[in-house]
């Protein structure tokens, strides 16, 4: 897949440097949205294949990506995120 193909999410870091992620799935619990995607190519900090989970809030420029703040909180949406994204690929292949 190439990366017009891609749902691309672009981040810069605090240096200015553009990041590129695949979006893989936004979804809502107790009424916050969430995004989940992936490094479309190795980055220090990120391997390809690492799942990032972050906190969708609007400002006056748009949409704004937060960091999840506990390790509990991070492990509960894994869980769903797993639940909604692998029930998902289930579906497909059933049709």
């Amino acid at each position: 897949m190439n990366e017009e193909e891609m749902n691309l999410i672009e981040m810069q870091d605090e240096d200015g440097n553009v990041m590129k992620f695949e979006h893989l799935l936004t979804f809502e619990v107790d009424e916050d949205f969430y995004v989940a995607f992936t490094p479309i190519e190795k980055m220090e900090e990120f391997d390809v294949g690492e799942v990032l989970i972050m906190r969708i809030r609007e400002d006056d420029e748009g949409d704004v990506y937060l960091p999840i703040e506990t390790e509990k909180e991070l492990d509960e949406l894994w869980a769903i995120f797993q639940q909604l994204y692998y029930e998902d690929d289930g579906e497909e292949g059933e049709e």
